[in-house]
C-alpha cells in the first residue's frame, strides 16, 4: 500500500511542476514591410531558482532563412511566486513573402521545452507608377577640362623631369671625374737623394735643436733608412753592434769605421747625456753625407705613379653620390605619385 501512494505522490507533483512551467512565443507585429522590424519573444514562466537557457544567436545570423536577428534582450518580472523570463529578438527581413518561424528550443531546469511557430509575413513597399514614373537613364556626362585640377599635375611632372635632369647632370661630373686623368710620369727620389735631401734637412734647421738628443736621433733614424733600402738590412730594428757587424763586408773598412764613430758618439748622446760641440755635430753629419756618397748606386728612372685624390676630393665626390641617389628616389617617388593622380583624372 505504502508502495502506490509514493507513485501517486510522485504523479501529482510532476503534474502540478509541469503545470508551472509555459513556453510561449510571440511576436509584436506578424506584418512588416521589407527592412521593418518585428520583435519576436520567447517567455517562460517557471518557479524560482529555475535554470534557464535560451537560444543564443549572433548579430546578423539568421532565425529562419532571409530573416535576419538584429539583436537580443531579456527581462525579468515576479508573478505568482515565481519567475516570468523573456527573450526578445528584434528580426528584420529583406524578402517579401510570408513565413513561419519554427518552434525554437528552451531548456528549463534540464529539461527541453518547445515553443509554438510562429507566423510572420514580410510586405514590399507598394509603388504609385502613376504619380512616380521611371525616369529614363541619365546619358555619360562629360567632365569638362579644369585647369584648376590639371596645373598642380603639370607643375610636379615638370619638378620631376628637372630633378632628373640635375642627377643626370651630377651624374656626367662623377664620371667626367673619374675617367678624366691619366697616370703621370713622376721623378722618384731614390734612396741616396731622399737621404742627402733629409741630411740637407737637417743641416738647415740645425740651430733649431733644442736638444743634441733630438738632433742625434735624426741623424741616426736617416743613416739606418738609407742603410735598410741599400744593403736590404733591417737597420731600424737592429742595435749598433749588429748593424756594424753586417757591415763588414759590405763596404770598405773605412767606412765602416767612420759608421762606427757616428752611432757609438749618437748613443753616448742619446743615453748617456754625452755634450759634443757644434763642430763636432757638423763632422758627424759631413760623416754620414760622405758614407751616402761613397755607397751610392745608380739613380732610378722615371716610373709612372697614378694620382691620388686628395681627402676634400673624396668627400666631395661622396657627397655627389648621396645627393644624386636622393635625387633620383625623390624623383622616383613624385613621377609615380604623378602617374596615379593623371590615372585618376582620365578615369
Amino acid at each position: 500500500m505504502r508502495k502506490y501512494i509514493v507513485i501517486i505522490t510522485l504523479l501529482v507533483l510532476a503534474v502540478v511542476s509541469h503545470a508551472q512551467v509555459q513556453v510561449t512565443a510571440s511576436v509584436d507585429s506578424s506584418r512588416i514591410l521589407i527592412g521593418g522590424r518585428s520583435h519576436y519573444s520567447i517567455t517562460v514562466c517557471a518557479p524560482k531558482g529555475t535554470r534557464i537557457s535560451f537560444p543564443e544567436y549572433a548579430r546578423k545570423k539568421e532565425i529562419f532563412p532571409n530573416v535576419e536577428v538584429l539583436s537580443e534582450e531579456s527581462d525579468t518580472a515576479e508573478v505568482n511566486n515565481g519567475l516570468k523570463i523573456r527573450r526578445i529578438y528584434t528580426l528584420t527581413a529583406w524578402d517579401a513573402k510570408r513565413c513561419t518561424i519554427p518552434a525554437q528550443k528552451v531548456v528549463v531546469g534540464g529539461t527541453t521545452k518547445m515553443t509554438g511557430t510562429v507566423a510572420l509575413e514580410i510586405q514590399s513597399v507598394a509603388v504609385d507608377t502613376v504619380k512616380n514614373m521611371p525616369m529614363p537613364p541619365d546619358d555619360v556626362q562629360k567632365v569638362p577640362f579644369s585647369w584648376s585640377e590639371w596645373l598642380p599635375v603639370i607643375l610636379l611632372a615638370v619638378l620631376v623631369l628637372l630633378l632628373l635632369g640635375i642627377a643626370f647632370y651630377l651624374y656626367m661630373v662623377l664620371r667626367n671625374k673619374k675617367s678624366g686623368w691619366t697616370p703621370k710620369k713622376a721623378r722618384v727620389l731614390s734612396f741616396y737623394e731622399q737621404a742627402k735631401a733629409d741630411l740637407a734637412e737637417i743641416a738647415a734647421n740645425k740651430n733649431s735643436y733644442s736638444e743634441q738628443k733630438t738632433y742625434y736621433t735624426d741623424v741616426t733614424n736617416v743613416l739606418r733608412t738609407y742603410i735598410s733600402q741599400r744593403f736590404k738590412l733591417n737597420a731600424l730594428e737592429m742595435t749598433t753592434h749588429e748593424i756594424l757587424g753586417s757591415m763588414s763586408g759590405l763596404c770598405e773598412e773605412t767606412d765602416v769605421a767612420e759608421l762606427q764613430e757616428v752611432f757609438n758618439t749618437a748613443d753616448l748622446v742619446k743615453f748617456a747625456k754625452y755634450s759634443t760641440s757644434v763642430n763636432d755635430m757638423d763632422f758627424y753629419l759631413d760623416s754620414i753625407t760622405h758614407f751616402v756618397d761613397s755607397t751610392k748606386v745608380d739613380n732610378p728612372v722615371e716610373v709612372v705613379v697614378e694620382p691620388l685624390e686628395d681627402v676634400k676630393e673624396t668627400r666631395l665626390r661622396k657627397i655627389l653620390k648621396l645627393v644624386m641617389g636622393l635625387l633620383v628616389v625623390v624623383s622616383v617617388t613624385l613621377l609615380v605619385y604623378v602617374a596615379s593622380e593623371v590615372y585618376a583624372l582620365l578615369m
